[in-house]
């Protein structure tokens, strides 16, 4: 079930998909279909519709939906010759998310297996990649290419090694000794009052 808090969810589920009436339908073509001369959808007409309402509408048996072109077997092949031939992030941004939230109703163990991978294959050649990047332009070309979920991967394994550089650095001994010097100064100072004390008791 979609997270309703999710932003990236319902920003994929507004994906248009092809979708197909199993039933007429009265009064809804021209909210489909605004260029519609008809306002009534009869059995076995075909619109692109957002995948929420696919979805819905095919969870009551009303309709059946395939997945956008991109995931037809001309595009695979295209994508299938290398990681760099394809732009996802203009094309689809949330790519994995809609094939997979589209094969929950096409059940097509094709599909499953070319977006298991496609995602494993680009995190290869694209992502790790990328881990290791200097360039700025390179960068730069190279998050143009990946849609939103592996970009967000991408981020996130370079904060990865960000942090790991840094600490390497050796940031993390000098905050930890910063940090004791004060206790011992802390520590000493009862110490010393208490030999002077008694330092005057014997003088005394």
């Amino acid at each position: 079930m979609t997270d309703y808090w999710n932003l990236d969810a319902a920003l994929a589920e507004e994906t248009t998909v092809p979708l197909k009436f199993k039933y007429g339908i009265l009064g809804v073509a021209r909210v489909l279909e605004p260029g519609s001369t008809n306002n009534d959808i009869d059995s076995g007409t075909k619109v692109d519709a957002p995948l929420w309402l696919a979805a819905a509408l095919s969870r009551r048996g009303m309709t059946s939906f395939g997945a956008p072109e991109l995931y037809s077997e001309r595009y695979r092949r295209k994508i299938n010759a290398g990681a760099e031939c394809m732009n996802l992030k203009g094309r689809a941004p949330y790519f994995y998310d809609v094939g997979n939230k589209c094969n929950e109703f096409m059940q097509d163990l094709t599909l499953s297996a070319f977006l298991s991978r496609t995602y494993a294959t680009r995190y290869r050649e694209l992502v790790s990649k990328g881990l290791s990047t200097v360039s700025g332009e390179d960068m730069l070309e190279l998050q143009s290419k990946l849609s939103l979920e592996e970009l967000s991967v991408f981020e996130a394994g370079r904060d990865a090694v960000a942090r790991t550089e840094t600490w390497a650095r050796g940031a993390r001994p000098r905050v930890l000794a910063a940090a004791v010097v004060p206790s011992r100064k802390r520590a000493s100072a009862p110490d010393d009052s208490k030999g002077r004390e008694a330092r005057q008791r014997v003088e005394g």
